[in-house]
């Protein structure tokens, strides 16, 4: 009477024994877990009064009005409760601009969408049919002198509607939300 094999095929005849595929299959579960249990871990509380925005990035203006003068500085828009302020820190730390929550004149939140015309004539004509959307908020604002400024904020898809709710809550003004056609 046999007792059964203590080794299985692997189909191109040879065999392993089953304790080295149960180690196997062990192995890759152990890395599975490892893998999803910080994304599944609950996030860290704020106490801070600092809400930030991971991701994004501020669009430099001229005083000629084009909104892409220099190149984009990525980073996080933060807004500040107890001082009372939003600000832009790059990915160093130094904060590209700084705008108090009084000298805010308006919020505005404003999707935009664009055909994929470059991914449509390389890879393939479906690509027309999905639209590259990104999300900007301008900031406009009194700077010291008076003078009415706007910041540009472009916002990461991931996070954009939580930064426009932290924008709205901390700073007490609407959002002005401008639809897509």
């Amino acid at each position: 009477m046999k007792t059964g094999r203590t080794k299985t095929g692997c189909g191109n005849g040879n065999y392993v024994p089953r304790r080295t595929w149960k180690a196997v299959a062990v192995a890759i579960i152990a890395s599975q877990l490892a893998i999803c249990t910080p994304a599944m871990a609950e996030p860290e509380e704020n106490t801070s009064g600092v809400l930030k925005s991971d991701r994004a990035e501020y669009m430099k203006a001229t005083s000629a009005g084009q909104a892409k003068a220099e190149p984009t500085i990525t980073g996080n828009l933060c807004s500040d409760a107890e001082q009372r302020r939003i600000e832009f820190r790059s990915g160093e730390g130094a904060p590209a601009f700084t705008v108090s929550y009084d000298s805010i004149k308006s919020l505005l939140y404003e999707p935009a969408a664009k055909p994929r015309y470059p991914e449509a004539v390389l890879i393939s004509p479906l690509f027309l049919l999905s639209h590259a959307k990104k999300y900007f908020l301008p900031i406009q604002y009194a700077d010291s002198t008076g003078a009415s400024q706007v910041v540009m904020v472009h916002l990461d898809k991931n996070n954009a509607r939580e930064a426009i709710a932290a924008a709205e809550s901390q700073t007490g003004k609407a959002v002005e939300r401008v639809e897509e056609r």
